[in-house]
């Protein structure tokens, strides 16, 4: 059994146990937001050229936004 984790859970959870000592906290921050993003990820039903069209019209609506400051 390794004593810097443990894991348990439930059919609805699963929970980490971390020794303070054994952790960056910043470093499990990004790991968490990773987590989350590839949660968000895999449940998207937005396909690449969606992603693409959107890409497009967020770049024209921020140019439209700031073109006249050049």
């Amino acid at each position: 059994m390794n004593l810097a984790y443990k894991v348990t859970g439930d059919q609805e959870n699963i929970i980490i146990s971390l020794s303070r000592e054994s952790v960056d906290q910043k470093a499990l921050e990004k790991l968490l937001d990773y987590l989350e993003l590839e949660s968000i990820r895999r449940r998207s039903q937005l396909t690449e050229p969606d992603a693409e069209s959107l890409t497009s019209d967020v770049k024209q609506a921020a140019w439209q936004k700031v073109k006249s400051l050049f």
